[in-house]
């Protein structure tokens, strides 16, 4: 998803996908050195989706399809990490935007983003419409009744 959605918006711009966040300790630096450091940390470190370098500004983009309300929380803890951040150094100093890609949105989501100045960005492609529907279906009346119908029939036929 994030992929695809970098590729159609973001073409013709830099950006990075699943970056490390965050400070290296420093006396770690000075015995390992900053590629090793950087090696040894990856996965103690969190990482945003992407990055993408505009001329003024760094947009970190959080993607989800689903817990999107995770994905809205992470951001701002993402965006107190960027001037720490050894990698985006060279970026520096750019306001830095936020931004969470879902592919379906609500009302309670909207209110939530515009508080913590999170821009949200629905984007669901063809493949992901048909997953995120069906996955909304799953919680109503007539898919479990549908659900209860196949379990009789599998127990009847001695299917498991």
């Amino acid at each position: 998803m994030i992929s695809e959605y970098l590729l159609e918006n973001y073409s013709k711009v830099p950006y990075t996908i699943n970056v490390p966040l965050g400070a290296l300790p420093e006396e770690m630096l000075k015995l390992n050195g900053y590629k090793r450091t950087m090696g040894e940390l990856r996965p103690f470190r969190p990482a945003v989706d992407a990055v993408i370098v505009l001329p003024r500004h760094l947009v970190l983009v959080e993607a989800k399809v689903w817990n999107v309300v995770n994905g809205l929380a992470k951001l701002p803890a993402y965006k107190a990490l960027v001037p720490a951040t050894p990698e985006l150094k060279q970026y520096m100093p750019r306001e830095v935007l936020m931004q969470l890609v879902v592919a379906w949105t609500n009302q309670n989501l909207a209110i939530m983003a515009r508080d913590l100045d999170v821009k949200v960005v629905e984007f669901c492609p063809d493949w992901l419409r048909e997953v995120v529907d069906g996955m909304h279906n799953y919680w109503t009346r007539e898919y479990r009744d549908l659900r209860e119908k196949k379990l009789k029939m599998r127990e009847y036929f001695g299917v498991e």
